[in-house]
C-alpha cells in the first residue's frame, strides 16, 4: 500500500478490502457524520490527484478526503475497469456525477459524502458489481429507496435520508444480499422494525436518530437474537450481544 501526500490510497488486494469493510462496519463506521472540513495544507487539485493515481497500473482504490471532487473531475475515471473502490470524502459530486461513476464496470465499494437525491438512483442501479454503498449525506425519498432496494448485490448499505419513512423498509428488508445496514437520521419507528422480524440474513443494524423505542427494539431482538444492534452508538441494556465487542 502506498500513500500520496494528497491522501489517495492505492491498494492491490481486492479480497483484503472486502474483509476489512465488513470489520469496519461492525466496529468503526458508526461514528457520527460531520461535514468535511477543508484542509489548511496546500494540496494538488483533485484532478491532479486522480491523474497521479491512474498513472500507477496497480491502482484499484481512489480515496480523496482533502481536495473537493467535482463532477467534471470524474470524467478522468470514466469506464475505467481497474477501479474497484471509490471513496470521495470531500465531495461536490452531484446526481449527474453518479452517471459517470456508473460507467465503472468493476466498482464494488462507493462512498460519496455529498448530497444526492432520487435522481441518481437509476445510475446507482447500473453499477451491477456494487456491494458496499455508503451515502451519509443523501436525501432520498421512499420511492427512491424502494428502487435502490432492487439492486441484487448490495451487502452493506449506509444511508442518511430524513425523508424516508417506514413505508420503504419492507423493500429494504427484502434485499437479497443485504447483511449490514446503517440508517442515519431516518425516522424509523417500531412499526418499521417489524419488517426485519423474519430477516435472518441481516447481521448488523445501526440506527442513529431514529424514532424507535426500547420496546420496539427489544421485540426485534426477540425475533432476531443474533442481530448486532446499535442505537445511537450504543447497545440496549438487554441486548444479549452487547458484550461481544468493545465498541
Amino acid at each position: 500500500m502506498s500513500h500520496a501526500a494528497t491522501d489517495v490510497v492505492m491498494k492491490t488486494s481486492q479480497h483484503l478490502i472486502i474483509i476489512l469493510l465488513g470489520y469496519i462496519f461492525l466496529v468503526g463506521c458508526s461514528e457520527r457524520e460531520s461535514k468535511p472540513r477543508n484542509s489548511l495544507v496546500t494540496l494538488h487539485s483533485a484532478k491532479k490527484v486522480i491523474t497521479a493515481a491512474l498513472a500507477r497500473p496497480e491502482t484499484t482504490t481512489i480515496h480523496i478526503d482533502q481536495k473537493p471532487v467535482s463532477d467534471g473531475d470524474l470524467e478522468l475515471i470514466r469506464e475505467n475497469p481497474n477501479i474497484t473502490n471509490l471513496l470521495l470524502d470531500e465531495s461536490r459530486v452531484t446526481d449527474s456525477g453518479i452517471s459517470v461513476i456508473a460507467t465503472l464496470p468493476n466498482l464494488m465499494h462507493l462512498r460519496v459524502r455529498s448530497k444526492l437525491t432520487d435522481a441518481c438512483i437509476d445510475d446507482l442501479l447500473q453499477i451491477k458489481s456494487l456491494q458496499f454503498l455508503n451515502l451519509p449525506f443523501a436525501d432520498f425519498t421512499d420511492q427512491g429507496l424502494i428502487r435502490l432496494a432492487t439492486h441484487p448485490r448490495i451487502q452493506l448499505l449506509r444511508l442518511r435520508s430524513p425523508r424516508v419513512t417506514d413505508a420503504s423498509l419492507p423493500a429494504v428488508a427484502a434485499m437479497k444480499n443485504l447483511a449490514f445496514l446503517h440508517f442515519i437520521e431516518i425516522p424509523v419507528t417500531d412499526t418499521g422494525l417489524e419488517s426485519f422480524f423474519d430477516n435472518d440474513q441481516l447481521q448488523s443494524l445501526y440506527l442513529d436518530d431514529s424514532r424507535t423505542t426500547d420496546e420496539g427494539l427489544s421485540a426485534l431482538l426477540v425475533h432476531q437474537p443474533l442481530l448486532h444492534l446499535h442505537i445511537n452508538q450504543a447497545h440496549l441494556d438487554n441486548d444479549p450481544n452487547k458484550g461481544h465487542h468493545e465498541q
